[in-house]
């Protein structure tokens, strides 16, 4: 699946996104496989509101997806579990040039 890069700001968000080799490191350990905020802080020694800032950027930009799983333990409770959404980014004079056109 292609990512919608449909405006200017859309590839920004992208670019945002990838500019940070932090977020590329979390998008990296993500593609292994589901992981929790929490799992993400401590792998990356990094405070929980700090993992919490780069997975936002990463899912407003559209390369990950986060849902919500009932936990029992110790008491039952929501925890959300990101994701690398299945995508294919393509950045190309032709894609550019589309958005120029509608940019005007």
């Amino acid at each position: 699946m292609s990512l919608k890069v449909n405006s200017p700001e859309d590839l920004v968000k992208i670019g945002r996104a990838l500019a940070n080799p932090l977020r590329v490191q979390i998008l990296l350990m993500l593609t292994r496989k589901p992981t929790f905020i929490q799992d993400v802080a401590q792998s990356l020694h990094i405070p929980y509101a700090l993992a919490h800032m780069h997975l936002k950027i990463l899912e407003e930009s559209g390369l990950i997806e986060g849902s919500y799983v009932v936990e029992e333990e110790p008491r039952p409770h929501l925890r959300k579990v990101y994701r690398v959404k299945d995508f294919k980014l393509i950045i190309d004079k032709q894609l550019l040039e589309q958005l120029a056109g509608s940019s005007k």
